[in-house]
């Protein structure tokens, strides 16, 4: 592409575009998806009657855990980008969230099966040939299970503890692909709410980064994890997306900024009688699209990873966009760090476009500015959502901030006070009281213990400095 051509792509665009704007309603940028993509992005939509931004950011996500460790992209940066992203959908109850991930997920789960399959038949005949001077000796269901132990082959985990992440990480090339459907246990647990109020995002932060990892507890045979990726693929209810991103320690700790976050305002649609089912032909281009990239990526043999190169042209609208996102960082710190990452992310979603485009033979060509210019495209439609996220949580946020208000003053004038003594004084504790009073409880801004006498709990809260706080009671991290 030509110098007049490329300033001509990049004036458009900053016309097209200007300053980076809240916009919930913007239409997902399908025409960025290769033809087959888009295809079945609309087709999944269709059957599933889902919104064809929440199809196609779950397919998004899909892809890059397909990725793993195999192919990195070479860009004007000394190291290399992967094509590993971290996503949070949200979505009001009723959209088949947990349905439309058990779709899409169902080839990546058949090949870890017949991955795993594989492992235990090598198993199997190790075990035999280790044993010949035992005639017709066979080992058994135990002896296998016993032998694998922790390092069966694993591709895909739901929920997670930082110890038994840290050794799966230790038995497969150090890459694991978190997905959930159910991510307010995921949410609980990076906030601490397990573990009094300790922060949990720690084994996250390095996976995005590929930094290395010292456990520190006895529970994998090598303690030092080299280079740790990981792509997290997190669906929850809107009300779970807003806890997540208005949670001090996940924006203080930098995870939120890793996180490409959409939320979806769509109405559930009213259920009609139309029979629907999924094209065989159709999918059957999903899953040899993601078990051809397993095996290339996933179950080889783990050698040195593919490298696509950018062009010249590619590299200046990535430095376009990424001067743009600077320029404009004073201005958006209210959104928590987000920005800094934006241009990253554009990257590493330039490089599951372009696999996914060339899928036989990426590393052979060039990404583009094309290609860069699409991925910038799907990232500002992402910012947008991101920017119309954190808008909503600072609405509520004053609202919550004069509920601390009147219940801090409340127990300062009172001292330690039963919960449900609390929540029968009106106007004292907003609606989800629960999770109000958990939030303070997590963030270490109230303390709670069972003061009660008899067998029936009777749970207190008082703020943590109060010396009116009884002698000796063991604080508890959940109420």
């Amino acid at each position: 592409m030509n110098t007049e051509k490329i300033s001509a792509l990049l004036a458009n665009d900053e016309a097209a575009h200007g300053k980076f704007v809240a916009d919930h309603e913007a239409p997902f940028p399908i025409h960025v998806f290769s033809p087959q993509l888009r295809n079945l992005a609309e087709h999944i939509a269709d059957v599933y009657r889902a919104p064809i931004a929440m199809v196609a950011f779950q397919i998004l996500a899909m892809i890059s855990s397909t990725l793993g460790k195999g192919i990195r992209l070479i860009t004007n940066h000394p190291d290399p980008t992967y094509g590993l992203i971290f996503t949070f959908l949200g979505a009001r109850p009723g959209h088949h969230k947990s349905s439309l991930l058990k779709c899409l997920k169902k080839p990546l789960e058949e090949f870890q099966r017949d991955v795993r399959k594989q492992n235990r038949i090598g198993v199997e005949t190790r075990l035999i040939h280790e044993n010949t001077q035992k005639k017709d000796w066979r080992p058994s269901k135990g002896d296998i299970d016993r032998e694998i132990g922790k390092s069966t082959p694993t591709l895909l985990v739901e929920h997670y503890t930082q110890e038994g992440l840290a050794t799966t990480l230790s038995y497969n090339n150090e890459f694991i692909a978190l997905h959930s459907s159910d991510s307010s246990g995921v949410v609980d647990l990076l906030r601490g709410a397990k573990s009094n109020g300790v922060f949990q995002g720690e084994l996250l932060l390095k996976g995005f980064c590929g930094e290395s990892y010292d456990c520190n507890k006895k529970t994998v045979s090598d303690e030092h994890l080299g280079e740790i990726r990981m792509t997290v693929n997190l669906l929850g209810t809107n009300g779970t997306l807003q806890e997540f991103i208005s949670d001090d320690q996940i924006k203080k700790r930098g995870l939120l900024s890793r996180f490409l976050v959409v939320q979806i305002h769509d109405p559930v649609p009213r259920e009609d009688y139309q029979r629907r089912k999924i094209d065989r032909e159709i999918f059957e281009y999903w899953n040899e699209l993601t078990t051809g990239f397993l095996s290339k990526y996933w179950g080889g043999d783990k050698g040195e990873p593919d490298e696509v190169s950018m062009t010249d042209e590619a590299i200046e609208l990535l430095v376009e966009f990424r001067n743009e996102c600077i320029d404009q960082m004073d201005e958006l710190d209210w959104l928590a760090s987000l920005p800094e990452r934006w241009a990253e992310n554009a990257l590493r979603i330039a490089l599951i476009l372009h696999v996914e485009k060339h899928q036989y033979d990426p590393q052979k060509h060039l990404l583009r500015s094309e290609g860069m210019s699409d991925a910038i495209i799907l990232m500002r439609w992402i910012i947008a959502q991101e920017m119309a996220c954190m808008e909503e949580v600072k609405r509520i946020n004053p609202k919550t901030e004069q509920y601390k208000e009147r219940l801090f003053q409340y127990l300062s004038n009172h001292g330690p006070t039963r919960v449900r003594d609390l929540k029968k004084k009106r106007g004292l504790l907003p609606k989800g009281q629960n999770n109000f009073l958990q939030h303070l409880v997590n963030s270490g801004e109230l303390v709670a213990w069972d003061g009660s006498r008899s067998n029936a709990p009777s749970l207190r809260v008082a703020l943590p400095e109060d010396d009116r706080i009884p002698k000796g009671v063991e604080f508890r991290s959940k109420l």
